[in-house]
């Protein structure tokens, strides 16, 4: 998930701006949209080495660690190695954990609800690069809906160990989801055309959208895919 860290340490790349572009508007958005592709075949290739592991809650522990690292060192870092290491730290285990996930689906479902996110994506992020005007204000919301829907993954297992029916509540978590991450994909891309066009920057403004196109397939798979067997 896009942790309240990585929302926060993100400013720190949005303020990198300034008049003098190391390359073309055309290039660095080419740029961002191949790192992007990138980091989603980066775990695309984990998640197949882990379609059969089962990961329990210290495992799934690690790798929230391991990723939040991950997204500090790129976000914090001006150099574009260092940065795609940063990277790498979070796509990868990020693949891991999903590999057992998507396992529990029948690969036509999968199929078709990584094409359906990549459709939403790419269509949400052209109206938010063409967008004339900058949209930081939508920061604050976005923010705090973020907040909102962390709370709620928080205590609706609460409430399930305590024997509450939560289907409907998980359903619903995952809609609010699926539009949060809708707008943030919006937000990323608009403010990708606000930054100082620099190979290190293409690479964490990358970042920020495959966690928002991460988050976007796993709940759309949740809602929408078909159970194997």
């Amino acid at each position: 998930m896009r942790s309240s860290e990585s929302a926060g340490l993100s400013d720190g790349v949005w303020s990198r701006e300034g008049n003098d572009h190391a390359m073309s508007r055309n290039l660095f958005n080419l740029l961002v949209c191949g790192w992007t592709g990138a980091g989603i075949a980066a775990s695309a290739v984990a998640a197949s080495t882990s379609l059969t592991w089962k990961l329990g809650w210290g495992a799934f522990i690690l790798i929230l660690i391991v990723s939040v690292l991950g997204t500090i060192i790129a976000m914090a870092s001006d150099n574009p190695i260092v940065s795609l290491l940063g990277y790498a730290m979070v796509s990868i285990p990020f693949g891991l954990m999903l590999g057992p996930v998507i396992a529990l689906y029948t690969a036509a479902s999968v199929v078709k609800i990584f094409a359906i996110t990549v459709g939403m994506v790419a269509g949400l992020g052209i109206l938010g690069a063409i967008y004339p005007k900058s949209l930081e204000g939508w920061a604050p919301f976005l923010f705090g809906g973020l907040l909102l829907l962390l709370g709620g993954l928080i205590i609706v297992p609460i409430a399930a160990y305590f024997g509450a029916d939560v289907r409907g509540a998980m359903t619903v978590l995952d809609w609010v989801g699926v539009v949060l991450f809708g707008g943030y994909v919006i937000f990323d891309f608009n403010r990708a055309q606000r930054v100082e066009r620099t190979l290190d920057n293409s690479i964490d403004c990358a970042l920020a959208i495959y966690l928002d196109f991460v988050n976007i397939f796993i709940r759309l798979l949740s809602l929408l895919g078909k159970k194997d067997g």
